[in-house]
């Protein structure tokens, strides 16, 4: 699995999105919303 370093702010951020998903299935939501947004055709088969 990939290292993904992230700000103290945003791991707070984090944090109290997942109070009660897991961490781990937060972020990684977060990380495809934003990859998504930056970038569709990543996305694109």
């Amino acid at each position: 699995m990939p290292r993904i370093e992230v700000s103290e702010n945003l791991y707070r951020q984090i944090e109290s999105e997942a109070s009660e998903d897991d961490f781990n299935d937060t972020l990684w939501k977060m990380v495809g919303s934003y990859r998504r947004t930056n970038n569709p055709e990543s996305d694109q088969t």
